[in-house]
């Protein structure tokens, strides 16, 4: 916490004639989830976002600095939050949970950009920031892939609908390395029109995952966006993942598919559909100790409601039901059935 204070300090001492370059804002993700289970020690199982059942909190918290010159760019951002607090749960300096994001980048040509330092994971249709999504909460597979980064990239345009992005990591959602191996990761973005776009992420990597020693790991992202009218929009991702088994010479396999359906009431509220499937049966990525692993359909209704530009009000009902009984009802006994209904205000600045 001091370390925070610190840099929060460092911030507010920028040289006036630099600071003209800079673009400072935040956001702030209040939220109350009650859980139908009823967990007793009131914490939520198999996602980060909602983390706590029948408690007023917050999900994540952020400030940030943005520099944005013609060859030079930026940023670095500062958080809290129930949901940061679980996705750094396994870096060795319990402070890299404050930084949200701190890279700067230099143009090294007329269409190229090199970005060093911690930065948001590409992997996925949604964004750790609750406010960019069409959902509340993020889909499951989405849960379980690098939330943050830390290394370099490399951007390329290659033309004015195609993109192209490098990058070399420490790994698999860590800023300290835990081995003596780099990662590797791509983007390759295509935008056909304003109607339909098109988005493919890899990660390539020796990582000591649900283990306790390195095995080799690999996972693609293919993301499908479409703008069907002016009042649906269509979202859709399929990811598939392998690694070395920790004992044989084979590989486990999962896989995962999302669709999100957005219907637009109006310029200030907002409905979203969601329906999708996790198939994990060899605890690769999840761990549940169950013959079937994590095998779990999920659905859920999105409603949103704008204020205005900078406050917005969400509320989500969602299920999940999974192959074995892997949700803790109450401290009693474990049962297939899961759910929650949360509700979210949220500020933007």
């Amino acid at each position: 916490m001091k370390k925070l204070i610190i840099m929060t300090a460092l911030l507010s001492s920028i040289p006036q004639s630099f600071a003209q370059d800079l673009a400072w804002g935040g956001f702030v993700d209040t939220y109350y989830a009650l859980d139908f289970n009823r967990p007793k020690d009131g914490k939520r199982q198999y996602t980060t976002q909602p983390a706590k059942s029948n408690e007023f909190n917050i999900n994540l918290a952020y400030v940030d600095v943005v520099l944005k010159k013609p060859k030079t760019r930026g940023r670095f951002a500062l958080q809290m939050g129930n949901s940061v607090d679980l996705n750094y749960a396994a870096e060795k300096d319990p402070d890299s949970k404050f930084i949200q994001e701190a890279y700067i980048g230099q143009k090294i040509g007329e269409k190229t950009w090199i970005d060093a330092g911690i930065f948001l994971g590409n992997i996925g249709m949604e964004s750790w920031i609750s406010k960019d999504n069409y959902t509340y909460t993020r889909s499951l597979f989405l849960d379980y892939v690098p939330y943050y980064s830390a290394g370099i990239r490399i951007e390329h345009q290659i033309n004015e609908r195609e993109l192209f992005q490098l990058q070399v990591l420490n790994g698999w959602q860590n800023i300290a390395e835990n081995n003596e191996s780099k990662a590797i990761g791509m983007q390759y973005k295509f935008i056909k029109n304003e109607k339909f776009t098109f988005t493919y992420n890899n990660f390539f990597g020796d990582e000591e995952v649900v283990s306790t020693r390195p095995r080799f790991r690999s996972y693609h992202n293919f993301i499908f966006h479409f703008n069907l009218s002016e009042k649906w929009q269509l979202l859709s991702g399929f990811d598939v993942g392998e690694q070395s088994q920790q004992e044989n010479k084979g590989v486990d396999a999962w896989y995962a598919t999302s669709i999100i359906l957005r219907q637009i009431l109006d310029a200030q509220k907002a409905l979203a559909y969601r329906i999708e499937y996790y198939n994990d049966r060899h605890q690769a990525n999840i761990v549940t100790n169950t013959p079937n692993g994590f095998e779990v359909l999920s659905s859920s209704v999105n409603y949103d409601y704008k204020f205005d530009e900078k406050m917005m009000w969400r509320t989500e009902l969602r299920g999940f039901y999974s192959k074995d009984e892997i949700y803790n009802r109450g401290s009693r006994y474990f049962n297939r059935m899961n759910g929650f209904l949360t509700s979210s205000l949220s500020l933007s600045f």
